[in-house]
This record gives structure tokens, sequence and C-alpha cells, in this order.
């Protein structure tokens, strides 16, 4: 029942709502800035949405951690100011799933 005008979002093949994905990471990798209890730090993120992103670090964060991000956004003037914790880890850096978000 597709009505022309649907409030709803937009779902993928298994139901999931889809959510915006900035598409820059390749070409101009986006540098945040990190807070976290330990110190201030900037990294490479990539797969930036609204759910979260993923650091790219050698660094040592443990999962369950806090961490603020600021993420000015290549191209513009936006910028994304979000707060998150560590959800999981692999060689390359930490996957962070955000809390609460900021554009502005």
């Amino acid at each position: 029942s597709m009505q022309p005008n649907d409030p709803s979002p937009p779902v993928d093949a298994n139901g999931r709502r889809k959510d915006f994905r900035l598409a820059s990471d390749e070409l101009s990798p986006l540098i945040a800035e990190c807070l976290t209890a330990s110190g201030t730090f900037r990294e490479r993120v990539r797969n930036v949405s609204s759910k979260g992103a993923f650091l790219i670090t050698t660094r040592s964060l443990r999962i369950g951690e806090e961490i603020a991000l600021t993420i000015p956004l290549a191209g513009s003037k936006a910028t994304i100011k979000a707060t998150g914790e560590v959800v999981r880890a692999d060689d390359t850096g930490y996957g962070i799933e955000f809390s609460v978000i900021f554009r502005r």
C-alpha cells in the first residue's frame, strides 16, 4: 500500500530503515576530532552515517568507552558533532555507535 505521500522512511530489503551515509570516504578521508576520558586526538573516520562511524586508529580504546567526535564534512561548511560509544573493534580500528548527534 504505497501511497504517494507515505511519510514512513524508506526501508531496505531486510526491512531496516535506510540511513544517510556520506559518500566522501575514499576520495577525501574525513578527520575527526576525538575526545575520550583519556584525552583528545585526531584520527581518520570512514562509514560515517547518522548511526555511527568507524574510527581508523592504532590507539587502544575499550568496548563501551564513551567518545565524542567532531567531524567537519569535506567540501562543505557542515560539521557533525556526536557522542557515542565504542561497540566493536578490529585490526584497523573501532566501530562507534552514536547516541546523540548534532548537525550544524
